[in-house]
């Protein structure tokens, strides 16, 4: 009865779109800001490690 969705994105291709859009959106951060604040810090250090997580996941799944 439950059958695959066949328009579904694969967990590798949500992968790859999650880390392209956090690339972006530390490229625009890094481009908007000029002096940081702790808390712009803190932010962009979490979406570093996050694109760090996703690479290891992706180096796993190939």
């Amino acid at each position: 009865m439950n059958s695959a969705i066949q328009n579904s994105p694969s967990r590798t291709e949500t992968l790859k779109a999650r880390k392209t859009h956090l690339s972006a959106l530390l490229k625009l951060m890094g481009s908007r800001w000029g002096k940081s604040t702790a808390i712009q810090n803190l932010t962009a250090n979490a979406i570093k490690a996050e694109l760090s997580l996703i690479d290891q996941k992706l180096k796993h799944r190939s």
